[in-house]
């Protein structure tokens, strides 16, 4: 029998004050073209966008991947995301990356595509930065750094992997007390999804220069033909657990319903007349059974109802994506 953890609160939202708050999910399920002008991004300087495009990446024993994918190379905007102020435990971040081509990513240093920041981007304190560097054309090195942003103490796989392929990357960066250079970051490649407790990390990198003192924004980046390959990039997330960031395919990532008007996403939660009616539209509903097995599927307009005559009674939950926010909410069939 299939366990399901449910992962409360793992969608994030914005904040008054405009950070996304802990943990932080984006299928980059926007109707525009450009990332770093959707809400809750902002670009850090001027070029090429980081553009959204149609399609996803996928990877075997993840959650289904929502919304679009990311696509960029070579030089380019910078792009930053506020996220809720952490300075103890262990950030991660996590991303299905596919390096399409390393083709003119001559630079022996590599170079970094993702990141964290402390305090306002502009300031460039990065740290728990995540690196491509071409062996070939058609392979390449992972690669992390806790501080530096120069290549030259970036710690690298020993293993190569291929262009055209998706990989899950989890980065972790992990606040030491013991001294002002303590730090670690670690790196996942292709970890095994779900549970509660880190594998074995793929690589580590620690500090010989000074900690970061606290992380407030995420990063992707442009930096140069000659550093920056070309990628794809879908399902971001960001949290200090774990669990959060690498949610298994029988897992169920339970939205945060405050994010919505009471009521707005599904309006009966007690279902008596084989009906569910939605108050909103939403975009790629799901039903999963407590097995975590898909059981129902369908877009919808507000106010419209999605028979589930089919079901057996008991207790269901509802995913769907509503004003490009995940959403998800239980229901239970009479």
């Amino acid at each position: 029998m299939k366990k399901i953890y449910f992962l409360l609160g793992m969608l994030g939202f914005a904040s008054a004050f405009g950070q996304a708050a802990l943990p932080y999910y984006d299928g980059f399920a926007y109707s525009g073209t450009a990332l770093q002008t959707q809400t809750g991004w902002a670009a850090l300087n001027s070029g090429d966008d980081i553009a959204i495009v149609p399609g996803n990446l996928s990877y075997t024993g993840l959650q289904a991947s929502t919304g679009n994918k990311i696509s960029f190379a070579g030089a380019g905007i910078d792009t930053t995301l506020s996220v809720a102020a952490q300075n103890s435990g262990t950030v991660y971040y996590s991303m299905l990356v596919n390096p399409v081509s390393m083709a003119g990513v001559t630079d022996a240093n590599g170079g970094y595509f993702a990141g964290l920041i402390q305090g306002a981007p502009a300031g460039n304190v990065f740290g728990g930065t995540l690196w491509t560097k071409r062996v070939d054309d058609n392979t390449l090195q992972f690669g992390i750094d806790v501080r530096s942003n120069t290549g030259a103490a970036t710690t690298w796989t020993s293993t190569t992997y291929s262009t055209g392929q998706t990989y899950l990357i989890v980065v972790g960066y992990t606040f030491n007390t013991g001294g002002t250079n303590d730090d670690i970051v670690s790196l996942w490649v292709n970890p095994a999804t779900g549970g509660s407790t880190p594998p074995t990390p793929t690589i580590t990198d620690t500090n010989s220069t000074t900690d970061l003192t606290g992380i407030n924004n995420f990063l992707l980046r442009q930096d140069s033909a000659t550093e920056t390959p070309s990628l794809e990039i879908d399902e971001l997330r960001i949290g200090t657990t774990w669990a959060s960031v690498t949610p298994s395919a029988t897992s169920l990532a339970v939205g945060d319903l405050s994010t919505i008007k009471t009521g707005s996403f599904v309006k009966n939660t007690f279902v008596k007349t084989n009906e569910i009616t939605f108050g909103a539209e939403a975009k790629d509903v799901k039903v999963y059974n407590m097995f975590g097995q898909i059981v129902k599927t369908a877009s919808v307009k507000e106010n419209e109802s999605v028979s589930v005559a089919e079901l057996a009674k008991g207790n269901y939950i509802v995913t769907g994506t509503v004003n490009n926010k995940p959403v998800s909410q239980k229901i239970l069939k009479d």
